[in-house]
């Protein structure tokens, strides 16, 4: 229904090493995909042009709830409680809140209760604070953006899907239209409106009004919801938790350059690293979640580099002159590297798919995260994890060495 078109500033944070894709794209049958998306470009680049936003205060949300056996972190208790030093540990078993699967007979909302439309975007997690721009182009949420207009409201959320079933995150964030421009004409109605928005809240989706829409597509789905905001906190306590997150921060991107990651952030982020509850936090959780992509994307080139060099070879083989073909179909290639395909198309899956989905819902988490403190322990938790991941690097590469 929308497609996301964003224009972010240069990744100020991130050290970017080897990530080219050695001089060819490849594109492939439709069937069996060589180079599949694992996510959408608009979150490859960190720096989101932001202005300071008003959050909408409202009711809170603190109770204690678990999904398949796996503790939710909407409670703090599991992040508060226990040896902070491994928060790596209690964050891996957490996992965000999803609806049951959607159906049934439409519903009329609670009376006096807050009723948005709801704009499910795949697996990307929209932060608070961030700005971004769709185009929309399917009838029913051309409808949408007419209702918003027409009310006034301008307001729609926006919920992420579970990567398996497809469910609906329970807790999803608020795009607050800024600007839409009709493009119809130019695009030949191929896209009705560019839209640029704000995101403004979170919100708990508490039911789907009208849950036949989502298969019927002849309407966009309506949801009653409540906007949710931070518990109050002792400021000495808020305090010591950011300085430990900070700590592990430094400690991170010493082993990421003392290592030589490919992926790794700056040395001069560590003094920019931001833990201020608002804006400045949700800016380094966008920056953690680029590196999070960037790491994916590494991990993706990482182990198609083989088969590429051959598959390069290949062709320059075959076409003679040294020249590559713009586009090359799977099917027409040499039984054995259609096998070489097939196989990186499982270990990638085997491997890749997994990642994306953990990072997912570790951004999930902080959305559902009903204080300032419970989302710097998840994301304690997160440099925890990966500095447990780069020690074991080294002490391997130490071992080899020898």
């Amino acid at each position: 229904g929308g497609q996301e078109e964003e224009t972010k500033e240069s990744a100020k944070m991130l050290d970017v090493r080897a990530l080219g894709l050695m001089g060819v794209l490849v594109l492939m049958h439709a069937t069996a995909a060589f180079s599949f998306s694992l996510f959408p470009s608009s979150v490859l680049s960190a720096g989101l042009q932001k202005t300071p936003l008003q959050m909408r205060p409202v009711g809170r949300q603190n109770a204690a709830r678990k999904v398949g056996g796996r503790r939710m972190c909407m409670l703090g208790s599991p992040l508060s409680d226990g040896d902070s030093s491994r928060l790596f540990q209690t964050v891996s078993e957490m996992e965000p809140g999803f609806l049951p699967p959607i159906g049934g007979a439409a519903i009329e909302p609670t009376e006096n209760s807050t009723v948005l439309p709801l704009f499910p975007l795949g697996a990307v997690v929209y932060t608070p604070f961030s700005e971004h721009r769709l185009n929309i182009f399917e009838p029913r949420y051309r409808a949408m953006y007419n209702d918003i207009l027409f009310s006034g409201s301008r307001r729609f959320a926006v919920c992420t899907m579970h990567p398996d079933d497809g469910r609906f995150s329970q807790y999803a964030t608020v795009f607050y239209l800024k600007d839409l421009k009709e493009v119809s004409e130019q695009t030949n109605d191929a896209v009705k409106f560019v839209c640029d928005h704000e995101v403004i809240g979170r919100v708990k989706i508490n039911k789907v009004l009208n849950p036949s829409a989502w298969t019927s597509g002849d309407t966009y789905l309506k949801i009653e919801a409540e906007y949710q905001e931070d518990t109050e906190e002792m400021h000495e306590d808020v305090l010591e938790t950011e300085e430990a997150l900070k700590d592990d921060y430094t400690r991170l991107v010493g082993l990421q350059h003392e290592i030589a990651e490919d992926v790794k952030f700056t040395k001069d982020s560590v003094t920019n690293f931001n833990t201020t509850m608002g804006k400045g936090f949700w800016t380094t959780v966008e920056m953690w979640q680029v590196f999070q992509n960037q790491r994916l994307v590494a991990k993706q080139q990482e182990m198609q580099r083989e088969f590429q060099t051959k598959l390069i070879n290949y062709l320059t083989k075959e076409g003679g002159a040294g020249k590559l073909p713009d586009v090359v179909n799977i099917a027409e290639l040499p039984d054995e590297m259609q096998q070489e395909v097939r196989s990186l198309q499982a270990r990638m899956s085997d491997d890749l798919m997994p990642m994306q989905a953990r990072d997912g819902f570790d951004m999930q988490l902080m959305i559902e995260a009903s204080s300032h403190s419970d989302r710097l322990r998840i994301l304690r938790g997160l440099v925890q994890n990966e500095c447990r991941r780069l020690e074991t690097k080294k002490t391997l590469k130490s071992l080899f060495a020898q």
